[in-house]
């Protein structure tokens, strides 16, 4: 899918480009539960026939336990899977993880590598992967594009 070709006239707006998109530090809603929160990236791709169901993300990411609770109590990888599932649920036609394991310490980096390399491995949706980690990225690509 052609999202901008000035020659060709096109230019997908940005809401209809269907990317799932991770920030550094979550970006939950303080003011929801995490189930909310879930259910906040299916919200605009209803409408869609395709792709991830609530019941399969939190089972993928390990969020039964979360739902119920504050985003407030959450580690700051429980923080980073529910911000994945949000993205998942967009129903996203390529997934944007913007450093998504900066923002936590090492130890809970660990725990969400897993993770990420199911998402890699099971749900079928290209990924770009922003880091400077080049161990984290040495686990987690396929292919890697360097710059600088």
């Amino acid at each position: 899918q052609t999202w901008f070709d000035r020659q060709r006239g096109i230019d997908l707006p940005a809401h209809r480009r269907r990317v799932g998109y991770v920030f550094q530090d979550g970006r939950l809603f303080p003011h929801l539960r995490v189930a909310a929160n879930l259910d906040f990236g299916s919200r605009y791709s209803r409408h869609l026939q395709c792709g991830f169901e609530r019941d399969t993300v939190v089972e993928l990411l390990a969020l039964a336990p979360l739902l119920n609770r504050p985003v407030g109590g959450l580690s700051g990888g429980e923080r980073q899977r529910v911000a994945i599932g949000r993205a998942l649920l967009a129903q996203p036609q390529l997934l944007l993880l913007d450093e998504p394991l900066s923002s936590i310490d090492r130890g809970h980096a660990e725990q969400l590598l897993p993770y990420l390399i199911r998402l890699r491995d099971d749900i079928g949706v290209p990924m770009i992967y922003v880091s400077h980690d080049r161990d984290e990225v040495a686990r987690l690509a396929q292919d890697v594009f360097a710059l600088g």
